[in-house]
């Protein structure tokens, strides 16, 4: 139900179901991404430690993608 009572429509669900798997696919794209960018540069540059920072930067870039689109 929504918050007047009604029960929310087709559209309205499917827009909801969309949403709500677009937020961990956003997730895993920015992870998967600044990872494997951080993967590259690891090997180019012999820095083990670039995998990691990564993997952490695109959490925190696609967290906040996600906030800005969802979250407001």
């Amino acid at each position: 139900m929504t918050g007047d009572g009604r029960q929310p429509s087709e559209a309205e669900n499917r827009k909801f179901a969309n949403d709500m798997s677009a937020a961990p696919a956003t997730l895993l794209g920015g992870m998967l991404v600044y990872g494997g960018a951080g993967w590259l540069l690891a090997r180019w540059l012999h820095v083990p430690a670039l995998l990691p920072i990564g993997l952490v930067f695109g959490l925190v870039f696609a967290s906040y993608l996600v906030y800005a689109r969802y979250g407001r």
